[in-house]
C-alpha cells in the first residue's frame, strides 16, 4: 500500500493545548466532506480508501487525511496492454488528483469545526466571542 496526502485544514495547530481535541474534530469533518464530495469510485473501492495518518515533526505528531491505495494494482493497470485497464489507471489518478486539490480550507468547513469544537468544549461568552473572530486560543489569568 502507498498513500497520497490530501491534507488538513489548519484548524488544529501543533502547540495548541487543545490540539488533539481540535485535530479529532478537524479530521472527522474533513473525512465526511471528502467522502461526500469526492467519494472513492466504485471500481477502486477494494484498492483505495481515505484514512487519517500521523506524521512526526520536531514539535510533535500531527494528522493529515490521505488516500491509501494498492500501488501494485495501479502498476498492473499502468503496464497493461488492455485499453480498459489503462483507462482505469487514468481514472484513478484523475479522481485522486481532484481529491488532492480539494479546497479543505473553506470558511464553511472552518465554521463547522469551530461550532463542533465549542459544542464539545463549552466555554464562557468571552471565549465564544473570541472564537467567532477566528481565535480559539483563550488566555487564562491566574487567580489571586
Amino acid at each position: 500500500m502507498d498513500y497520497l496526502v490530501v491534507g488538513s485544514n489548519g484548524f488544529a495547530q501543533l502547540g495548541d493545548p487543545d490540539y488533539f481535541a481540535k485535530a479529532k474534530i478537524e479530521t472527522r469533518i474533513l473525512m465526511e466532506y471528502l467522502r461526500e464530495n469526492f467519494p472513492v469510485p466504485e471500481e477502486f473501492a477494494n484498492v483505495a480508501h481515505y484514512s487519517i495518518m500521523p506524521f512526526h515533526h520536531d514539535f510533535g505528531t500531527y494528522y493529515e487525511i490521505v488516500i491509501n491505495y494498492d500501488d501494485s494494482f495501479l502498476t498492473r493497470l499502468e503496464e497493461s496492454e488492455i485499453e480498459s485497464e489503462v483507462e482505469s489507471f487514468l481514472n484513478f489518478w484523475t479522481w485522486a488528483g481532484t481529491a488532492e486539490v480539494a479546497d479543505l480550507e473553506t470558511e464553511e468547513l472552518l465554521q463547522k469545526m469551530r461550532s463542533k469544537y465549542l459544542e464539545e468544549n463549552p466555554v464562557s461568552e468571552t471565549s465564544l466571542a473570541l472564537a467567532s473572530k477566528g481565535s480559539l486560543h483563550v488566555a487564562f489569568r491566574k487567580a489571586s
